[in-house]
């Protein structure tokens, strides 16, 4: 994953040769058509879930067809949800999961919360997403965990009987 998809507003200019921009064309050509097959086995949609603070919006992905899959909570980083973590969960969904990103935002904005024009470097900016950082507390994060693992285990698609996982953490600070 490239750092200017992950990170929004910290990527830097740099040089290419025409000799790597040859070889990275030819690497996305055929991660593309890879990526095109995997999508196409993988249901994705926007959900909104009930939490004791408010509804949360969220991303929901599983693996087309019949049967039961592990759930995964992916939590985001401070830029929240945005295109970069629903690849992260169509991939995760593709190799057999159910997986759901959250917007850890909720109680503040409707996701996403950054967008292209995001710029990490410029105080407004970064002073918006500690903003919405500053709306959670310890004791709502972690009941938005158990709602949010509630929601994916109420899901046909979750195979209950499996232990879910966790990707990302969310940082805890002093209350």
């Amino acid at each position: 994953m490239c750092d200017d998809e992950i990170h929004q507003g910290l990527g830097s200019e740099t040089a290419l040769s025409r000799r790597a921009f040859g070889a990275l064309t030819t690497a996305a050509v055929a991660g593309g058509f890879a990526g095109s097959a995997l999508a196409a086995d993988v249901v994705e949609k926007d959900v909104d879930i009930k939490t004791p603070d408010g509804t949360c919006d969220a991303a929901l992905f599983h693996p087309a067809g019949k049967g039961t899959w592990p759930a995964v909570l992916i939590w985001t980083d401070i830029a929240g949800l945005r295109p970069v973590f629903r690849d992260m969960g169509r991939r995760l969904a593709a190799q057999g999961y159910v997986v759901l990103v959250p917007n850890p935002f909720y109680r503040s904005a409707h996701a996403p919360v950054v967008d292209a024009t995001f710029d990490f470097n410029k105080p407004e900016d970064r002073a918006r997403v500690f903003g919405y950082r500053a709306a959670m507390t310890n004791a709502g994060v972690d009941k938005d965990a158990v709602a949010f693992l509630a929601f994916l285990d109420s899901q046909p698609q979750t195979n209950r009987k499996a232990r879910a996982g966790v990707q990302g953490r969310l940082l805890r600070g002093a209350e």
